[in-house]
């Protein structure tokens, strides 16, 4: 354990310490060894430094408490300037890393020349029950695609929970803070731009999708409209960048038909199966019916047969 290098986790997070909390877990609960987790609250409600080490009692704890919110950007940056470690990564507050996560993502660097490496995330749809205070997960797609700088262009594939950086990499690239939205988008295409990726094809982590809580769903569609036709102006593509954005809607209005049908076929078989399970029974009963009646026939017709005698 000793001769492994530190791995950095950069931890943002603001007004969720439930979520935080599972977040945390889920680091604790690595395979591998030493970590050190950079936790930076943006502004958010206060955490009792107490807790957090009970969570984390074998990780190295780096709190920092920012006294207003200046977004998700600036947040990271403060993160990655304080990070110690040979290997850096991130784990937004609301999403949760498997055990091998760090151990997969490290041992495939050192075997490597990759600065840069990531895994396939499942995501899944959250919801928390607050009257029975249990959560329900719903999976809904996987994140698990080799690197393309053209499709990375186009929408962002790579979570950026399930990546793992050089120190002296990410300390070059940092965060444009001029973006409130997509700011890991620009930085992994920058990235892109010089480095090469390398994908394992093993989920090691969980990207959580809650309706109510991540700043993506709480922008409206023009905010989203606008920050993404920043971000493709900036990386000048080289079709006019309204043309991009209406092709990336179009792809996910696409996307989102294909899944109502694949909804609506799974559904009709499942009611497929339930009518012909319900006919069977109703064979079955018709004829047993028939059986106990042709019975009584034939009982009745021996009857009448003695008494004729």
């Amino acid at each position: 354990m000793t001769d492994n290098p530190l791995v950095s986790i950069i931890v943002r997070t603001k007004d969720r310490p439930e979520l935080l909390k599972r977040a945390l877990q889920s680091i604790a609960a690595q395979t591998y060894g030493p970590i050190e987790v950079i936790l930076v609250n943006d502004g958010g409600c206060d955490l009792r430094g107490e807790e957090l080490k009970e969570i984390l009692p074998d990780v190295l704890l780096n709190y920092i408490r920012l006294e207003k919110n200046t977004g998700r950007a600036h947040a990271g940056n403060v993160g990655i300037e304080n990070a110690k470690g040979d290997y850096i990564g991130f784990l937004d507050d609301d999403d949760e890393f498997y055990r091998e996560h760090v151990a997969t993502l490290v041992s495939a660097m050192k075997r490597s020349d990759y600065k840069i490496a990531y895994t396939a995330v499942e995501f899944v749809e959250r919801t928390f029950d607050s009257g029975a205070l249990q959560f329900t997960d719903i999976k809904k797609g996987l994140f698990a695609k080799d690197l393309s700088y053209n499709d990375l262009l186009i929408a962002n594939y790579i979570p950026l929970i399930s990546l793992l950086f050089k120190s002296d990499v990410l300390k070059n690239l940092m965060f444009d803070e001029t973006f409130d939205l997509y700011e890991d988008w620009d930085m992994l295409i920058r990235a892109s731009e010089k480095n090469e990726f390398y994908f394992i094809n093993k989920i090691t982590a969980q990207y959580n999708q809650w309706s109510s809580s991540q700043i993506a769903f709480k922008s409206s569609p023009e905010i989203i409209r606008q920050a993404t036709i920043k971000l493709y102006k900036k990386h000048r593509a080289k079709i006019p960048v309204e043309f991009i954005f209406d092709m990336r809607e179009e792809s996910a209005r696409k996307d989102a038909a294909i899944a109502q049908k694949d909804e609506y076929i799974r559904k009709m078989e499942a009611r497929n199966s339930e009518l012909e399970r319900a006919l069977g029974e109703k064979d079955a009963y018709i004829r047993n019916l028939q059986s106990a009646r042709g019975w009584r026939l034939l009982t009745k017709y021996y009857k009448i047969k003695n008494r004729l005698s």
